[in-house]
C-alpha cells in the first residue's frame, strides 16, 4: 500500500505542475483581450445573494458526495460518520481535480480509508457504487441537455457541437463498460478480448499487459454484483442523492446568470447546457479539464451573456464551481495528511 502511495504521490506532483501550467496558460488566454480590472469591475457588480447561493450549491454537492460514500460503507458494517464521508469526498475531489481524467482521486481515497481502519475491498466497492451513480446521472443529464437544447447548440457551436457529442458518447461508453463489468461478465469479456486483439496489432506485449489488467478488473467488478443485487434500495438512494448534488453543481452558471441581472433563458436551459459542457470535456486527459472547460464555456454560453460580460461570467462560474473548491479541498487535504503523519509517528 505504501509503495503504491509513493507512486501515486509522484504522479500527483507531476500532474500538479501540469495543472498549474494549464491554469497559467488559461489565464494568459483569458486576459489577452480583456484586462483583469474589467473583470474585477464586472464581478463586483454581481448581486452577492446569487454568489452565496452558488457557494451553497457547491456545499450541497460536497455533502451529497460524502453521503454517497458513507452509505455503502455503512452497508458493509463500517461505522463511518457524516464528517468522515465528507472527508473522503474532499480528498477525492482534490486529487481528481489535479490529475488527468480524475485518475488520482480513488486511489487516494482508498489509501485514507485504509489508514482509518477500513478494508480496502470495502472502500473500493463503496467508490464503485459512487462511480456508477455519478456516471449514470451526469450522462443522463447531458443527453437530455443535448436533445432538448439542440437548436441552441447549433447556434452557439455550429459543427463544433459534434465534438461535444463525441465527449458525451465517450462517457456513455464508460458508463456502459462499468455496468457490463459488474452485471455481465460474458459481455465484458468479449469486449475486452476485442480491445486486446486491436492493441496486439500494434504491440503484442502491451496487449498482454492490458489483457491481464482487464481480467483483474473484471474479477473485481463482477464480484461486487452480488452487493448491488442484494442492496438495490441503497443504490436507488445513491442515485437520488447524486441527481440532487449534480443538479446543484450544474446550477452554478444559472446563479451567475441571475447575479449579472440577465434574463431570457430558463434555469432548465442553462443547467442543460452546463450538463453538456461538463460531460463533453470530462473525457479529455487534462487535470480538472482546465482550459477546455473555460473555452467551452465561452463557446457555449455566448448566446446567453453579452460580449462584455461573457468572460467575467466564465471566471466567476469557474471560481465558484472549481478553483475555489480546489483551494479549499487542498487546504483540507494538507490538514488530513499532517494529522495522518502525526498519527504514524505516534504508532
Amino acid at each position: 500500500m505504501n509503495d503504491n502511495l509513493g507512486i501515486t504521490i509522484k504522479k500527483v506532483l507531476v500532474n500538479g505542475l501540469v495543472f498549474v501550467g494549464l491554469i497559467a496558460l488559461t489565464l494568459f488566454i483569458v486576459f489577452r483581450n480583456i484586462s483583469p480590472g474589467e473583470i474585477t469591475t464586472s464581478i463586483s457588480s454581481v448581486k452577492f445573494r446569487y454568489v452565496a447561493i452558488g457557494l451553497c450549491a457547491m456545499g450541497i454537492f460536497a455533502l451529497g458526495e460524502g453521503l454517497n460514500i458513507r452509505r455503502p460503507l455503512r452497508m458493509f458494517g463500517d461505522d463511518v460518520s457524516v464528517p468522515q464521508g465528507l472527508k473522503y469526498a474532499i480528498i477525492g475531489y482534490f486529487f481528481s481535480s489535479v490529475t488527468p481524467s480524475s485518475t488520482g482521486g480513488q486511489p487516494m481515497q482508498v489509501y485514507y480509508m485504509h489508514n482509518d481502519g477500513l478494508k480496502v475491498s470495502h472502500g473500493t466497492l463503496a467508490l464503485l457504487f459512487e462511480l456508477l451513480s455519478f456516471e449514470t446521472v451526469t450522462v443522463t443529464y447531458a443527453l437530455i441537455g443535448y436533445m432538448t437544447q439542440h437548436a441552441l447548440l447549433v447556434r452557439s457551436l455550429g459543427n463544433v457541437r459534434y465534438l461535444f457529442l463525441l465527449g458525451i458518447m465517450v462517457n456513455v461508453m464508460v458508463a456502459a463498460f462499468v455496468v457490463m463489468a459488474i452485471f455481465s461478465k460474458r459481455a465484458i469479456m468479449v469486449l475486452c478480448g476485442l480491445l486486446v486483439k486491436i492493441i496486439k496489432l500494434f504491440s503484442y506485449d502491451k496487449g498482454n499487459r492490458v489483457d491481464e489488467k482487464c481480467h483483474l478488473m473484471i474479477k473485481e467488478y463482477h464480484s461486487s454484483a452480488v452487493y448491488f443485487k442484494e442492496n438495490r434500495m441503497i443504490f436507488v438512494k445513491t442515485l437520488i442523492t447524486t441527481a440532487i448534488q449534480i443538479l446543484a453543481m450544474f446550477s452554478i452558471p444559472y446563479w451567475v446568470y441571475l447575479g449579472f441581472g440577465m434574463t431570457g433563458f430558463s434555469a432548465f436551459q442553462v443547467i442543460s447546457l452546463q450538463a453538456v459542457l461538463f460531460v463533453a470535456v470530462s473525457f479529455l486527459p487534462l487535470p480538472g479539464a482546465v482550459g477546455a472547460s473555460e473555452g467551452g464555456f465561452v463557446l457555449l454560453f455566448k448566446m446567453l451573456f453579452t460580449k462584455k460580460l461573457l468572460v467575467s461570467a466564465m471566471v466567476l462560474s469557474r471560481c465558484l464551481s472549481f478553483y475555489l473548491c480546489v483551494i479549499i479541498s487542498g487546504v483540507a487535504v494538507a490538514f488530513f495528511t499532517r494529522k495522518l503523519m502525526n498519527k504514524k509517528k505516534v504508532e
